[in-house]
């Protein structure tokens, strides 16, 4: 199942028009890998009367700050804006201030961070700070204790939160479960799916607490209302989504002692989380989606199996299920490959070459289809390529350099690969086979008996006899009218079916 979710994530340009490769391969990766980080500097205990200075460094242009009286009511609302990465607020606390324990939030989104700081009397009462109060105030705090989380079984401990059906919670557990979790991981049952902690997750939250004994790990889960998660597919960018399940807005922190929290930005080691579809969903366009707060929508994935869509996510933010229901002018429902490029299509495996053409009969090349099958493996090349028409520098000259040192293609002779030529179905049966033997790790058993259908079995190259048989045998390749057609030139509604079969076989 993850490997399959990987191979979905990395062909997500599989069919695209190929000068678009390099520069759209990286887009949502960087987008991900970039970090907001909202910081609230430490502030000082003050007398009634005093002035509050907020101040921190930012990422964004600007920054919402919000303070909160004792009670939970708001004292003081402002956005100020950010200076080289900078900014500070003031305001003047009243002679009649409530002696306590006041609460500052500031960011935006999911870029917050919160602090707290304490107001004393002009008798120099000294207010003593009560135990944790929530990150978000108007969350609904539960504690666990070491004793919920049941021991691990097939490598992972569960703590079950299932229960609390609260639109926005905040689930606090002690760092100690860590002893209970040993080298395995820990599933938070959730009422609307799962997140499961790996090991290195739950030792960065550790070392967030520093040195305090009384610190708590935190899981933040809130509900988006309907209204919320239609608006943030609203527009171009999310044109054909449909929400299919819940979406959240997770954030993982620790909360110290004096209540302020530290949130953890991102993930050692991948999260697996798992939201539950509607019952009316439709599996085959159903994934998750990463909802960011600049209004771009990304792609996660996921694969679902009883009604529960299961994805790896490298940092928490606003997720949710939707379906994706693409159509091209030239695609119609009655074409004979037409399900398989709609549902490639939503899992973002293919893309059309235009926003309503997909063109299934245009050939694909040979450097083409060496680059899907490279992103599928996820492969890197550390030497460039030794033929002399893959220019270094090309689109094409890091892939085939990996496809190439990974035994996936070899060449057509005389140091030429003809990355430009359009590739044959038996030229394509052996770079599907590779593949499909590197994903298995054992061959795929053809054998003369799995050509004996064909017409024009003859017509199989002697050098693609065995490749051609074992597509055949493995079910990556069929025929059509009793004919493979070995020489004839693929075309892209092929590829989608092959690279379909790699996946889903």
């Amino acid at each position: 199942m993850k490997r399959k979710a990987a191979l979905l994530a990395a062909l997500a340009l599989s069919l695209a028009v190929p000068a678009a490769i390099p520069s759209a391969a990286f887009a949502a990766e960087a987008s991900i890998n970039a970090t907001a980080g909202t910081t609230i500097d430490a502030i000082a205990s003050l007398a009634q009367g005093g002035t509050v200075t907020i101040s921190g460094t930012t990422n964004a242009q600007e920054v919402i700050i919000k303070v909160l009286n004792p009670d939970g009511t708001i004292l003081f609302f402002d956005a100020v804006k950010a200076s080289e990465g900078k900014y500070r607020d003031s305001f003047a606390l009243s002679s009649s201030a409530a002696v306590g324990h006041y609460q500052v939030v500031a960011g935006q989104g999911s870029d917050v961070s919160t602090a707290t700081f304490s107001v004393t009397s002009n008798n120099g009462t000294v207010y003593i700070p009560p135990v944790t109060p929530p990150v978000d105030p108007a969350a609904q705090q539960v504690r666990f204790t070491t004793s919920d989380v049941s021991a691990p079984a097939n490598g992972i401990a569960t703590l079950d939160a299932s229960k609390s059906t609260a639109a926005n919670l905040q689930l606090l557990f002690p760092p100690a479960v860590r002893q209970t979790v040993g080298d395995n991981s820990l599933r938070i049952a959730l009422a609307g799916g799962s997140v499961t902690l790996p090991k290195e997750v739950l030792a960065a939250l550790a070392e967030l607490t520093g040195t305090d004994s009384d610190a708590s790990f935190a899981l933040n889960v809130r509900a988006l209302s309907a209204a919320e998660a239609a608006s943030a597919v609203a527009g171009a960018a999310g044109a054909g989504l449909s929400p299919q399940g819940q979406a959240y807005e997770l954030s993982l922190s620790v909360v110290l002692k004096d209540g302020t929290s530290k949130k953890l930005e991102s993930f050692a080691k991948p999260v697996q989380l798992q939201l539950r579809l509607t019952a009316d969903a439709n599996a085959r366009l159903a994934g998750i989606y990463y909802l960011t707060d600049a209004g771009a929508i990304e792609y996660v994935g996921g694969t679902v199996k009883d009604g529960v869509i299961t994805a790896d996510v490298s940092h928490f933010s606003k997720y949710g299920v939707f379906s994706y229901l693409k159509t091209f002018k030239d695609v119609p429902a009655s074409y004979w490959a037409a399900d398989v490029i709609q549902e490639l299509t939503a899992k973002h495996v293919v893309e059309g070459v235009s926003s309503d053409a997909f063109e299934p009969k245009t050939n694909v090349t040979r450097a083409e289809f060496a680059t899907m099958l490279v992103r599928a493996l996820g492969l890197q090349a550390s030497n460039a390529a030794p033929f002399g028409d893959v220019p270094a520098g090309s689109w094409y000259a890091d892939t085939v350099a990996a496809a190439y040192e990974n035994g996936i293609v070899t060449g057509t002779g005389g140091g030429k690969f003809e990355p430009s030529k359009a590739i044959t179905r038996q030229e394509m049966a052996i770079m599907i086979v590779n593949v499909y033997e590197k994903r298995s790790g054992s061959a795929a058993g053809g054998t003369a008996s799995d050509l004996a259908g064909f017409k024009d079995a003859a017509a199989v190259s002697g050098w693609a006899k065995e490749a051609v048989q074992d597509a055949v045998h493995a079910g990556l390749m069929t025929g059509s009218d009793n004919r493979f057609t070995p020489r004839s030139s693929a075309i892209r509604a092929e590829a989608a079916k092959v690279l379909y079969n790699l996946l889903f076989a």
